[in-house]
């Protein structure tokens, strides 16, 4: 998608958001050329697994929280591909779980804080 589709997608959002996320998610995977992974982060979890609803709320705290503002997008793709965004997918761990201060600090400093 890269910063511009983000921003378009971002854009959109006004009207997207009355479509199921199924429709909106069909219709990204193709006009992206999006292709099925391996990315397996729910065989073997301890813990229940988060609604797609649930994790975007987190993300959207974390981007409000930490963007400076005019920067949203920026900040969006800054976190989406950080090592915490890897963290917060692996279910296999409690970290999605964690305070979104102590989320967003530990995103800040660069490694997950004691």
């Amino acid at each position: 998608m890269g910063p511009k589709g983000v921003e378009e997608q971002l854009h959109d959002a006004d009207v997207s958001h009355c479509l199921s996320f199924e429709q909106v998610s069909d219709e990204l995977i193709e006009r992206y050329g999006i292709i099925e992974g391996s990315f397996d982060t729910v065989t073997g979890c301890k813990y229940t697994i988060p609604s797609f609803q649930d994790i975007g709320k987190l993300y959207s705290i974390m981007i409000e929280d930490c963007v400076k503002p005019g920067k949203e997008v920026d900040e969006l793709m800054k976190i989406f591909s950080s090592f915490i965004s890897d963290k917060i997918s692996d279910f296999k761990s409690d970290v999605y779980y964690q305070n979104p201060s102590y989320l967003e600090c530990s995103y800040e400093a660069g490694y997950l804080l004691d």
